[in-house]
């Protein structure tokens, strides 16, 4: 018989069954390899010899504006300047067993030429450096007294005015860090800015103002005040 009729050469069908065992050992050795990479890398991120892909911090998104409880300072040409200090009108409230904090620091803000109308104990205490309390119509007014300080705290309430409560905190009370009259930072020529995300006061939740507010002595006074002159 021919060839053809008896089949395939058994010398190539030994070599077809021989390359295919060649790829299979091939293919399995590879499998292999893997399956043990895979197993030397989980038990060193497992031994904490290797960070893992997930490693890295997760970051939570940026916060809820709803969370957000800073007043953005006004805009405009004349209300984005700080205001003449003769336009603000503040009470100096202690929150600290340091006795005369308030006194002395109402004479340098009246030197500054701030309307000091009182110095008070605050019934609350607080750790930090200084607040200060206003209300919506007294934005301008909290920046222009808050760029005294190089730390402060804005917090809206619902008083009806222009007046400011400056509550002195804890880290104020062991080291008063006011600005230098001189300081850049003073400038009655640099816009008013926010140290942080902030939002209008009508997107601001205010909190209840003190039972007892300042006097406010420029209340007859005009309602427009001017910004501090330039110089």
């Amino acid at each position: 018989m021919s060839q053809s009729q008896t089949g395939p050469d058994p010398k190539r069908r030994k070599a077809v069954r021989r390359h295919r065992r060649e790829r299979q050992i091939v293919v399995f050795g590879v499998i292999i390899i893997a399956i043990a990479a895979v197993v030397f890398m989980a038990s060193a991120i497992y031994n904490g010899d290797v960070e893992g892909p997930f490693a890295s911090e997760f970051k939570s998104p940026a916060a809820d504006l709803d969370e957000v409880d800073l007043v953005c300072p006004p805009v405009g040409e004349e209300a984005s300047l700080p205001l003449d200090p003769s336009a603000v009108v503040v009470r100096v409230d202690n929150s600290t067993d340091v006795p005369g904090l308030a006194g002395t620091t109402a004479d340098t803000l009246e030197g500054r030429g701030f309307v000091v109308v009182g110095t008070t104990n605050w019934p609350r205490s607080y750790d930090g450096n200084v607040e200060i309390y206003f209300g919506s119509a007294g934005v301008q007014h909290a920046y222009t007294l808050a760029r005294q300080f190089t730390d402060a705290r804005l917090v809206l309430d619902n008083r009806p005015d222009i007046t400011l409560d400056l509550v002195l905190g804890e880290e104020f009370g062991e080291s008063p860090q006011l600005r230098e009259p001189l300081a850049p930072e003073l400038s009655p020529t640099l816009p008013l800015t926010a140290d942080g995300e902030c939002r209008p006061a009508n997107l601001v939740v205010a909190v209840p103002a003190p039972r007892t507010l300042p006097e406010n002595p420029l209340a007859t006074a005009s309602p427009s005040p001017s910004p501090s002159p330039e110089g």
